[in-house]
């Protein structure tokens, strides 16, 4: 399971803020794992080894990703998922319409397996999430697939299934605060990964 440690960092102030804070790029993604960590460690513990990893470099080309995909700690051969979690914690355009809404992709592309188990682990949950394929479609303009982390693992053959709740006006913006983060469907997120 991964997220990414950077955002932008300090660019030309903007209403005299310099700071690039990146809570939903990709704080959300990093809170959320540390969440599904914590239930992993004081829940019943998997029939497999979980590894988490917390890529740095992603703004920047993938590349903390990409070298973990090169120098695993562990054989690639035996990571049998990889999944990615990146701006889990607003609505896409703000719209509260997408409350119950969050972006699949990748799920389906080189393992329908994978696909299926995220589908019936959303069908298990008290409140299911509305799960959303569109930025999965290989002609979707923003090329949503290639630009996160899971990509890496993607291009090596891991199975990936990445998580975001869609793209909003603060995106690589001084504006993407804290103040902003819709914690509860955070949470209902971290539930389903």
């Amino acid at each position: 399971l991964g997220a990414h440690l950077d955002h932008l960092g300090t660019r030309a102030p903007v209403n005299n803020d310099s700071i690039y804070n990146g809570a939903d790029d990709d704080g959300s993604g990093i809170v959320s794992l540390m969440a599904v960590a914590k239930a992993f460690a004081s829940g019943q513990k998997p029939k497999r080894s979980v590894l988490f990893v917390w890529h740095s470099g992603e703004e920047e080309g993938l590349f903390g990703s990409r070298y973990m995909a090169d120098y695993p700690t562990m054989p690639i051969d035996r990571m049998v998922a990889m999944i990615n979690v990146d701006m889990v914690g607003r609505n896409r355009c703000d719209d509260p319409a997408q409350a119950n809404t969050v972006y699949v992709v990748g799920s389906e592309r080189i393992s329908t397996e994978l696909h299926n188990l995220n589908e019936a682990a959303n069908a298990s949950l008290s409140r299911p999430l509305r799960l959303d394929y569109e930025y999965n479609d290989v002609a979707d303009p923003e090329s949503i697939y290639t630009r996160s982390d899971h990509y890496s693992y993607a291009f090596k053959g891991v199975p990936v299934v990445f998580f975001t709740t869609g793209l909003h006006r603060d995106y690589h913006y001084v504006t993407d605060e804290v103040d902003r983060i819709e914690f509860a469907k955070m949470a209902r997120i971290a539930e389903l990964i």
